[in-house]
């Protein structure tokens, strides 16, 4: 009962001072650990590189070939994708600046019809 009326931190106090110094064992077993997961990435790169390298090689006399016709067909999918980039970006310009003149124009007739009973001057500006 005592123990559960005790705060968490000074459970965690408790914890931490009873915790005893990492050994030298864990630490290898740490840096053992560390070491071999580097190592196969390390490996896993390197052949990932090989791999490109050779993929490349193996594919450039054929982008010479094709390269009269996969020029001009890069040009014209950059050119299509970035038309309708640009078109959507001005659709959402359009339809934030009809927002935003929708607001203003929404509270400048809420706030003349608020003034008009009261007979008071309103001038927007």
């Amino acid at each position: 009962m005592a123990d559960q009326s005790r705060h968490v931190t000074q459970k965690l106090q408790d914890h931490d001072q009873s915790a005893a110094p990492p050994s030298s064992l864990r630490l290898t077993g740490k840096f053992l650990t560390a070491g071999a997961a580097g190592t196969t990435l390390l490996v896993l790169s390197g052949l990932t590189l090989t791999g490109t390298v050779m993929a490349l090689i193996m594919a450039t006399p054929v982008l010479v070939v094709f390269s009269p016709i996969l020029v001009p067909a890069g040009i014209v999918v950059f050119l299509t994708a970035a038309g309708l980039v640009f078109s959507g970006g001005c659709g959402v310009a359009a339809v934030t600046t009809l927002t935003l003149m929708y607001k203003y124009i929404s509270s400048y007739v809420a706030t003349k019809k608020r003034a008009y009973p009261y007979g008071q001057y309103f001038s927007p500006f």
